[in-house]
């Protein structure tokens, strides 16, 4: 499945006049504003791991995609058209011509579920019968977050360049992992929220542990159900990942073996990166 491309009729234009989007389900000219296309790709840092969604094309200007997730993801007025239940429908007509969706039982969401997500749920469930997981994960207290050294030792600091000299030089590698300890000493001193938007934005937050954790020992034992299933992980707009990441790092803990499909309306189509 690894990077497929699928483009849907959607024909979305941008109505300058009356400050709405224009949807075409029947015409997908050259002309609309918003050119939406559903890619999957592999994200083999997760192993049986694929993400789909409608993704923008480059050249759609970053005021327009803002302001057409805000259109589908708040505007009340949409959420009630026949247009939005197209765009899902469709949406979930060709996710499921690609990836079998009854073969998955277990769906999982983020706990904040919103009218997109609600609408989702009721398409899959018209195509299949899974067992729903609300996954909660909590935000944990900053002390007890922690920095993977292990794994960046391997992964980065002990890395070759293509000509196999090391990529880090010793004293480069005792100033990265000093920075790094500086990085967790102001975290564990800061309140949770600057600690959200530090470490969505650091450059070694693949690397830090214990952000989030389950709500209660019942929901822990619970999504043990996820081990013997294929698992649709389900959200809304995916922008910075950060979500996601966690979330998979999660099912991974339970079910490293295991088929896990992504799903979002809306994606970023650098998420192979992200995460």
């Amino acid at each position: 499945m690894k990077n497929q491309q699928h483009i849907l009729i959607e024909g979305v234009t941008y109505d300058a006049d009356k400050g709405n989007f224009v949807f075409d389900f029947s015409n997908d000219a050259q002309t609309s504003n918003v050119s939406l296309k559903q890619n999957i790709h592999q994200l083999n840092a997760f192993g049986r791991c694929y993400y789909y969604s409608y993704e923008f094309a480059p050249d759609v200007d970053s005021s327009l995609r803002t302001q057409f997730i805000k259109h589908i993801k708040f505007e009340e007025n949409f959420q009630r058209s026949e247009d939005f239940s197209l765009l899902l429908n469709n949406a979930i007509g060709a996710l499921d011509q690609n990836v079998n969706l009854p073969t998955f039982k277990a769906f999982v969401y983020p706990k904040s579920l919103s009218e997109i997500n609600r609408r989702l749920m009721a398409n899959i469930a018209r195509i299949s019968s899974p067992d729903i997981i609300e996954m909660e994960m909590l935000k944990e207290l900053p002390q007890n977050i922690q920095f993977d050294y292990d794994r960046f030792q391997v992964e980065v600091l002990d890395s070759k360049l293509p000509n196999g000299q090391p990529r880090f030089a010793p004293a480069a590698q005792q100033e990265t992992l000093r920075s790094i300890n500086e990085i967790m000493e102001a975290i564990h001193q800061k309140d949770y929220f600057s600690i959200a938007r530090d470490v969505k934005k650091s450059k070694y937050r693949n690397y830090i542990k214990n952000f989030y954790k389950f709500p209660n020992k019942s929901q822990e034992q619970q999504y043990q159900l996820l081990t013997n299933s294929n698992v649709l992980l389900f959200d809304d707009i995916v922008t910075s990942g950060t979500t996601i990441y966690h979330l998979l790092n999660c099912l991974r803990c339970i079910n490293d073996s295991n088929n896990i499909v992504i799903y979002s309306l809306i994606g970023n189509n650098k998420v192979a990166d992200i995460v």
